[in-house]
């Protein structure tokens, strides 16, 4: 004897009643259609918002280890109308492509080492540049040519400023002795020139 339409709803309905209470699943409609569940999954407890069309948007899990964050969509943009701090014990960022930009100065600064490896061509753009080896040496390694072209081309030719600087911080002999020895016809390097706007062509 075949079942009724009637007694089958029924019956799915009552089976779904039994995996809710079995999962502690509840959900809450969400004016856009979309729908906010709260239900108890392997790995912890799992807050889902999933919209109308039944893709899941966010998802919150809190496992034992600490809270888990999953977004979905094809854009998620985080904004902030004032200072946006993060911090932890390790930050890793895995993208195809990543574009950092700033209308106005970039600082960055490793307690200790820094290292960047570019898998092609790198490139360092500025008005002027300046590489500095406080504590050690500084080596160029090419496997091709090196090419090194200016105006002028100075070594170990330090401008007045730094002279002056390292004479009067000089509190030895010995600080004297190695001050840069300069005559009068030695080139002068000329002092570091102010930032000049530039137009983006």
């Amino acid at each position: 004897m075949s079942e009724s339409g009637g007694g089958k709803r029924a019956r799915a309905r009552k089976g779904a009643e039994t995996k809710r209470q079995a999962t502690g699943a509840r959900s809450l409609a969400l004016r856009d259609g979309g729908r906010l569940r709260l239900s108890r999954e392997p790995e912890g407890e799992t807050l889902t918002v999933v919209s109308a069309d039944g893709e899941m948007r966010l998802e919150v899990v809190l496992t034992p280890a600490g809270a888990v964050l999953r977004f979905a969509g094809p854009r998620v943009s985080i904004e902030a109308g004032g200072e946006l701090s993060l911090r932890c014990a390790r930050f890793e960022v895995h993208a195809e492509q990543i574009s950092l930009g700033a209308s106005g100065d970039v600082a960055l600064a490793a307690g200790r080492g820094l290292e960047i490896h570019a898998g092609h061509d790198a490139l360092v753009s500025a008005q002027a540049v300046k590489v500095e080896a406080r504590r050690g040496e500084l080596a160029l390694e090419a496997n091709d040519d090196v090419a090194l072209n200016g105006e002028r081309v100075l070594l170990n030719c330090p401008t007045d400023e730094e002279v002056e600087r390292r004479t009067r911080e000089a509190a030895t002999l010995k600080d004297l002795l190695e001050l840069p020895f300069r005559t009068p016809g030695d080139p002068r390097r000329l002092p570091p020139s102010a930032p000049v706007p530039e137009v983006k062509p």
